[in-house]
Parts: C-alpha cells; sequence; structure tokens
C-alpha cells in the first residue's frame, strides 16, 4: 500500500510540475509575439503607394513617414480579408475624426490584393492616409506578425508603443492621450486575436 502511495505521490507531483512549465511556455511565447525590439527605436520609414476610396489621385502618389511633418502617428496594418480589421475599422475612423490632423493616422494593408483594398476602404468609410505594403518590406521592417497590429510613434519618430489585435475606442483614447504626452506605452494585446500573415481565410 505505501509503495502505490508514494508513487502517486511522484506522479501527482511531476504532473504538477510539468503544468507550470507548459504555462510559464505559453506565458513566454506570447509575452515574445506582443513585444517589439523596435519599441523605444526610431520607427522605420517607408514610401508605398496611396490607396483610395476613388482613383483620384494620381497612380504614382505615394505615403511615407516623412510626408506626415513630424506629427504624432498612429500606425495600423490591416487587411481585407482580417475578421478583426472589420471590427476596428470604425473605431480607427472615428480616432481619425476625433484627433486628426494633430495626430496623423495612416493604415498600410498587407499581405493583400488592392482591388479588395480598395473596396474595403469604401465599405467602412475611411478617410485618413492609406497605402498598400505591396512587396511585403514594411511589414518586415516592423517584425509583423498578423494583422491587426498597430504602433504608436511620436513627433520625433521613436515607436513609444504596440498594440496586436483589434483596438477598442477605450484602447485608442489612452493610446492617444500617451502619444499626445510623449509617454511609453509598451506593448499590449492578444496574439491569440490576430489573423497570420499568409492566412487569407475569408
Amino acid at each position: 500500500m505505501q509503495p502505490r502511495f508514494a508513487l502517486m505521490k511522484r506522479l501527482l507531483v511531476v504532473g504538477v510540475l510539468a503544468a507550470v512549465v507548459a504555462m510559464f511556455a505559453h506565458a513566454l511565447t506570447r509575452e515574445s509575439t506582443i513585444a517589439s525590439p523596435l519599441l523605444g527605436r526610431s520607427a522605420p520609414d517607408f514610401e508605398i503607394p496611396r490607396l483610395q476610396p476613388s482613383a483620384s489621385l494620381r497612380p504614382d502618389s505615394t505615403l511615407s513617414l516623412g510626408d506626415l511633418g513630424g506629427r504624432p502617428v498612429v500606425l495600423n496594418f490591416w487587411a481585407s480579408w482580417c475578421l478583426a480589421c472589420r471590427d476596428e475599422a470604425r473605431v480607427l475612423e472615428a480616432g481619425w475624426r476625433a484627433y486628426g490632423p494633430e495626430v496623423a493616422f495612416v493604415g498600410i494593408a498587407v499581405d493583400d490584393e488592392e482591388g479588395a483594398a480598395r473596396a474595403f476602404i469604401e465599405r467602412y468609410g475611411k478617410t485618413y492616409l492609406l497605402g498598400v505594403d505591396a512587396d511585403g518590406s514594411v511589414a518586415i521592417d516592423y517584425g509583423l506578425f498578423g494583422v491587426p497590429e498597430t504602433f504608436f510613434i511620436a513627433s520625433d519618430g521613436r515607436i513609444l508603443g504596440k498594440h496586436i489585435g483589434p483596438l477598442s475606442a477605450a484602447e485608442l483614447e489612452r493610446r492617444v492621450a500617451a502619444l499626445r504626452s510623449g509617454k511609453p506605452g509598451g506593448a499590449t494585446g492578444d496574439p491569440a486575436a490576430v489573423a497570420p500573415l499568409g492566412d487569407r481565410a475569408r
């Protein structure tokens, strides 16, 4: 009876340790996905084709960080096939109408087709600055895991914060307040709420 009890006790201890190790490993994986080595560093510049709800701009119109005149920037990466991006589309548009043009809002479509991206813009009435990362280079420069992801860039060009997953109105308000004051916002969000790049499951 005694050896059997000792065996059960040993198995229970091993099981508990295994569960703790698994939870710790999951936490580390989640944190590494949310975190970004770019926090506190200068935001990578880019020059990309602009997207418009209509073909009102010349075909050669481009968009770059350098065009924004040293304003704070809310930089959002999205795709038309991303369900969570649809959830936050109106939040971002409302944010732009509330905080722009003092704070610049920029949306970059990644891993997407230009026609689908334009249709998405029209459907959700997006009016802030929008472009397309046609070759994926901007996504690489920002270490993108998926969409939506949003970076908060100070007027001096430093990345103060990052949010992974769809933004709520309350989170956007909090982030813009920190951005205006120049305070670091850190990395927040939930990797489970992000659609990985390359996953066009519409």
